[in-house]
């Protein structure tokens, strides 16, 4: 009973880490990877609740931005587990990442205001929390100030590429992120990859870069891109990784923490990666 992707309301999730813990511990969790976007600051705080009931892994999920051949971006996530999450080298990353991330909120607040829609950084930030703004709260605010009916709506209106009102989001590269997490001792795990034609290629060169393994247990993925990446990790002698990438109860969304089944031999092959 392992997680090893899960969000805290120190990023876009709805549980504070102690929350997340406690649900943990209720329904038999015995590891689970705090990872949340950009931030390492919920880490002591899940260790601190967890009190021996339930391992906790300190992990990070970086938001990167990939530019392929063609010029095209796309939007990377790379995981980092075992974490040394006071290593200068991360914070300073993650620093990076926190004033790209201003900017893309503003940038985006300009352009759903361009649709008539008036929302602001405290309006945003009042849906965040204490937590780092993201597109869940982009899209709350947009729903809040009436200018779309649900999230879904709001989400598919001005957060998707190709909208009249998407802002492009300004990040460090993948490659950036592998190192970070290297230097911090921890492993780099390419999240939720999916099938996009360009994703292969990249975490092939990412694996040269020090990549070192591949979520391919993830609820958007079907069992045939499942057994496609786990066949891609043992062909190149990568770990594999998965979970729920559970945000806690989110309106419509109910919580989904243990519901990816995988073997046990996964959080085996993660620990003694370590070694």
């Amino acid at each position: 009973m392992f997680d090893l992707h899960l969000h805290s309301h120190h990023s876009d999730g709805t549980w504070s880490p102690q929350e997340l813990v406690e649900h943990a511990v209720k329904i038999g969790m015995k590891h689970i990877a705090l990872t949340d976007h950009d931030t390492v600051s919920g880490i002591d705080e899940a260790l601190a609740a967890a009190r021996g009931r339930v391992q906790i892994i300190p992990a990070i999920e970086l938001n990167t931005v990939f530019c392929d051949g063609s010029g095209a971006s796309h939007d990377v996530h790379i995981l980092g587990y075992f974490i040394d999450r006071k290593n200068s080298d991360l914070l300073a990353t993650i620093d990076l990442q926190k004033q790209a991330r201003a900017a893309h909120v503003l940038d985006c607040i300009k352009l759903v205001a361009s649709a008539g829609v008036e929302i602001t950084v405290e309006s945003v930030q009042e849906c965040a929390g204490q937590g780092a703004i993201g597109k869940a709260h982009l899209t709350e605010a947009i729903v809040r100030a009436g200018g779309a009916p649900d999230l879904t709506s709001a989400y598919e209106k001005f957060m998707v590429r190709g909208s009249a009102f998407y802002a492009p989001r300004h990040s460090i590269s993948p490659y950036d992120a592998v190192e970070a997490i290297r230097k911090a001792g921890g492993l780099a795990s390419i999240a939720h990859p999916g099938k996009e034609d360009h994703v292969v290629p990249l975490i092939e060169s990412l694996h040269e870069a020090g990549l070192a393994g591949i979520e391919a247990y993830h609820r958007v993925h079907s069992p045939v891109l499942v057994d496609r990446y786990l066949q891609m990790a043992a062909h190149r002698n990568m770990i594999v990784t998965g979970g729920s990438d559970c945000h806690g109860p989110y309106e419509e969304y109910a919580s989904m923490m243990g519901s990816i089944v995988m073997p046990e031999e996964i959080l085996k092959g993660l620990s003694l990666s370590r070694v």
